[in-house]
């Protein structure tokens, strides 16, 4: 949902991920996809700050690169495997904010959503593949879209539908709480049961108590 806290999450997760492991961190480098001109170095050097980490050495381990269309979206994903072989220090995540956005513009047409499926279908193989070539953690966020049929349970559905939906390990739907707080929501886990969390965003970035 909107203003939920996903690019917040992401973000934290860049900073985070360059921690040491005995720190919860995976102690390599960040890959960002911005696909919405979402990535703001400003808020990356708050919650470097936040945690005690370096903030010039936290935002020269991120790797940003613009996405302007979903065809340069695909090619980008070639050039994060080029930098995974030839980069001395590890790169251990990757993100991408969001998923779908330019997939859902450039096919928009009703006539369309078969040729957006298989396109974006084979960019979730290439995302699948690199993770599991590379041991790599990946974070994409996607927008949902209210869906009026459901009659039961959530009535709004992931954008890209089957296709993402298969291709995550890990689901999380992430809506606003009460008093300030957001909801994050395991939705899909191969081996979690469904449970959901209460979480902020504080200048630490996504922390679980305010």
């Amino acid at each position: 949902a909107y203003g939920s806290g996903k690019t917040q999450l992401g973000l934290t997760l860049a900073v985070n991920s360059q921690l040491p492991k005995e720190k919860g961190g995976a102690n390599g480098k960040t890959v960002f996809i911005d696909t919405e001109g979402t990535f703001r170095p400003s808020r990356i050097k708050q919650i470097a700050e936040g945690v005690g980490a370096n903030p010039e050495k936290v935002l020269k381990n991120i790797l940003v690169a613009r996405a302007f269309n979903s065809d340069h979206q695909m090619l980008l994903l070639e050039k994060v495997e080029e930098m995974i072989k030839n980069d001395e220090e590890p790169i251990r995540l990757l993100i991408i904010d969001s998923l779908t956005a330019h997939f859902r513009a450039e096919f928009s047409g009703r006539g369309q959503l078969a040729d957006r499926q298989q396109k974006l279908n084979r960019y979730m193989h290439s995302i699948m593949r690199l993770a599991e070539t590379h041991n790599l953690a990946i974070y994409v966020t996607n927008q949902v879209m209210a869906n009026p049929a459901q009659l039961f349970g959530d009535p709004t559905t992931a954008i890209g539908g089957n296709i993402v939906g298969h291709a995550s390990t890990y689901r999380i739907y992430l809506r606003r709480g009460k008093k300030g707080s957001r909801v994050a929501k395991l939705v899909d886990s191969p081996n979690l049961p469904d449970n959901e969390a209460q979480f902020y965003l504080t200048e630490k970035g996504v922390v679980d108590k305010a």
